[in-house]
């Protein structure tokens, strides 16, 4: 018996990108890191073995890459919802959830990171 969905799951994509409030975050950048959970819907080709046949996570990944690194953010939110939105374009996606992280955040305090997830259903 076959499912008729599966999740793609892309941890810790770090991308070096010039997102933030302050000006010397969009003069100096930053690292961020991007974890996404796709849950895509099967095809009738699914078991073929051909990357042709499912959803390939690197055009994911390329596409997320050119979409954050292509423009400017101030907020997190934004950043993270414009993601969730362009992957609308996949029409195998049926639901996917982003966590988008700052790791070395402006702020006066030591942390891991600061972060975002946001979760959206097509």
């Amino acid at each position: 018996m076959t499912t008729d969905t599966y999740k793609i799951d892309i941890s810790g994509l770090r991308l070096f990108a010039y997102h933030g409030v302050f000006p010397e975050e969009n003069k100096l950048g930053q690292e961020f890191k991007i974890d996404l959970l796709l849950q895509v819907r099967r095809s009738e080709t699914d078991g073929e073995d051909n990357l042709k046949s499912v959803l390939s996570y690197w055009n994911v990944i390329e596409r997320v890459k050119q979409l954050f690194t292509g423009k400017i953010f101030k907020l997190l939110e934004t950043a993270a919802q414009t993601i969730l939105d362009d992957l609308g374009c996949y029409s195998q996606i049926q639901y996917a959830k982003i966590h988008l992280k700052k790791l070395t955040p402006p702020i006066p305090v030591t942390v891991d990171y600061v972060g975002v997830i946001l979760e959206k259903k097509y």
